[in-house]
């Protein structure tokens, strides 16, 4: 009798673990996290991303604009702006990334605190210099130890991200 019973259900458990779990899963999961592995991740700069179709703004944090220059602490100048995306580059490289959208900006992309595996990326991104802290946002305390130890913009002089846009765009 088992046998006959094991034939029969069979089917199902192969149903139910094949479609109908994995559908509960996706559903339960919470409507503002945005998934997915960093091959699919498009880091447009060093506060950007790009997953799927979504444009990602990593939320309290200000990277140099893509073109914008810095001067190191011998006055000598390099792209800020390349430095700052290719550190993100690396920073999410072979992980898994989680962003947890909080709201919209006025572009319409997904504020977002991410995550590379367990990784806070807006955090990082500030403690490594590559970034600062977006007006009165948390991440105070990771400025000033980037800025205390001369970490990535910090080593030399830079303008504020924010003032260079306004600059540029006079």
């Amino acid at each position: 009798m088992e046998r006959k019973l094991s034939k029969i259900y069979t089917p199902y458990a192969i149903l139910l673990f094949t479609f109908v779990i994995p559908l509960i899963s996706a559903l339960s999961a919470k409507e503002n996290e945005i998934k997915a592995p960093s091959y699919q991740v498009k880091v447009v700069d060093g506060d950007s991303l790009e997953i799927n179709s979504t444009r990602i703004r990593l939320t309290g944090i200000d990277a140099p604009e893509y073109m914008q220059s810095c001067k190191t602490d011998k006055n000598k100048k390099y792209n800020c702006g390349n430095k700052s995306k290719e550190f993100l580059k690396q920073l999410i490289k072979d992980k898994t990334i989680t962003c947890i959208s909080h709201s919209k900006d006025q572009y319409g992309r997904d504020l977002c605190t991410c995550y590379a595996n367990d990784i806070e990326i807006n955090k990082e991104m500030v403690l490594s210099g590559y970034a600062i802290a977006y007006l009165e946002s948390n991440y105070q305390k990771e400025q000033e130890q980037a800025k205390l130890n001369k970490r990535g913009i910090w080593q030399g002089d830079f303008i504020h991200p924010r003032l260079y846009r306004r600059l540029k765009n006079q």
